[in-house]
């Protein structure tokens, strides 16, 4: 790898830690879900420092280009992160489910309350 390329693939990830770092402690991203994006940003400053990972995990599945195996680990990250999004989601979903019901039970007692006072009034 020409060391050029080598020294601004690893600024950039370097960059992409610090971005996400500051995500998290300006408490604009949850720390459970920036995991995911800690890790990644890890292993693309090892993997830039380092370019013989990619080297060795491309023989080790038997792939012939480093490159495809870029392609095939940011595959299964996004996959990762898709399915934790949609985990989410799910979670968040019948979290809303739940409160309207609760909301809904809790305006028909407030309803029955209301006519039980006017009746009491009247």
């Amino acid at each position: 790898m020409n060391y050029q390329l080598q020294i601004i693939l690893t600024l950039v990830s370097i960059g992409f830690f610090i971005f996400i770092y500051k995500m998290i402690t300006n408490y604009k991203m949850d720390l459970r879900h920036s995991l995911v994006w800690v890790l990644s940003s890890l292993i693309f400053i090892l993997m830039s420092i380092f370019p013989g990972i990619l080297t060795s995990i491309s023989r080790l599945i038997h792939i012939e280009e480093p490159v495809n195996t870029i392609f095939l680990l940011v595959i299964f990250f996004l996959l990762l992160v898709t399915f934790t999004l949609t985990l989410t989601i799910s979670k968040r979903s019948n979290s809303i489910k739940d409160l309207v019901q609760e909301v809904a039970i809790l305006k028909l007692k407030v309803e029955g309350l209301s006519k039980e006072k006017e009746k009491d009034n009247n």
